[in-house]
């Protein structure tokens, strides 16, 4: 067993990734070196690298870029710090790096949006858009502010201690959405119906997407990428378990987290 057949497995089981333009592909070392422990997290952080190495991993799997740049192959930071402190290590412990970006973003059930919606307690999906990427479900109505709070609740397990809330905090919402990271909810999943849209800050800018969403009355719930994704990663790694019994497999959270600081009076 060896990354790529690894590769070529999950490939073959997501027929929406074109081949030629996808992200996934090997970012560092040898992907025909046997695999037998691998380590999985939402990011290649040299925390994460460094814990997959010390527990014997040959191959990182990691959802988002090793070197800070979406388009393969990640050319512009490898040769600048961090980066080329980053490419030393992996040259020295002959770790390989495999991206798990569009294979795992539409996986039904157990990709990221799916496993996003099961994490925060949404099972009945009312909508959805052609794609897959974004989903509107009903839940009991309650204030944007109650909801608010039941989300952040639901997040802090991730390492997000807050969410900031656009809108009116006593508007009653029974509609939320959410999509797949920097791929959220937009204006088509508030023409489905929905009246509460959970957004990431990378995908969703103030002026271009929250701001935007406010004057056409809805409420608007952002939370950092990496939370909206970590559950469908940690689903990624249940799934190499089971799919390949031989194999370790840990999943790595080590990543930066950011905290807030509020304004003492």
């Amino acid at each position: 067993m060896n990354t790529n057949d690894i590769r070529e497995h999950l490939l073959a089981r997501a027929p929406w990734v074109d081949r030629d333009r996808t992200v996934d592909t090997i970012k560092a070392g040898d992907p025909a070196r046997e695999v037998q422990t691998i380590g999985v997290g939402w990011i290649a952080s040299m925390a994460n690298l460094e814990q997959a190495h010390e527990l014997g991993c040959e191959l990182f799997i990691t959802h988002e870029p090793t070197f800070w740049e979406h388009a393969a192959p990640e050319q512009r930071y490898r040769d600048l710090p961090p980066g080329r402190e980053k490419q030393r290590f992996l040259n020295e412990t002959g770790m390989v790096v495999l991206r798990v970006h569009d294979i795992w973003d539409r996986w039904p059930g157990i990709g990221i949006r799916d496993a996003w919606a099961e994490g925060l307690g949404l099972a009945d999906k009312v909508a959805e858009d052609d794609a897959g990427w974004h989903a509107v479900y009903a839940i009991e109505e309650t204030t944007l502010l109650a909801f608010a709070r039941d989300v952040a609740a639901k997040v802090r397990v991730l390492g997000q201690d807050s969410v900031q809330v656009i809108g009116d905090p006593e508007q009653r919402v029974s509609r939320p959405a959410i999509g797949v990271g920097c791929a959220g909810p937009d204006l088509d999943m508030i023409e489905a119906g929905a009246d509460v849209l959970l957004v990431c800050y990378d995908g969703a800018s103030y002026w271009q997407a929250r701001q935007r969403f406010a004057e056409l009355g809805v409420g608007v719930i952002a939370l950092e990428h990496g939370t909206t994704e970590m559950w469908g990663i940690e689903k990624l790694a249940g799934y190499l378990r089971e799919t390949y019994p031989p194999l370790t497999v840990h999943y790595l959270a080590l990543h930066a987290r950011p905290w807030t600081v509020m304004a003492s009076r």
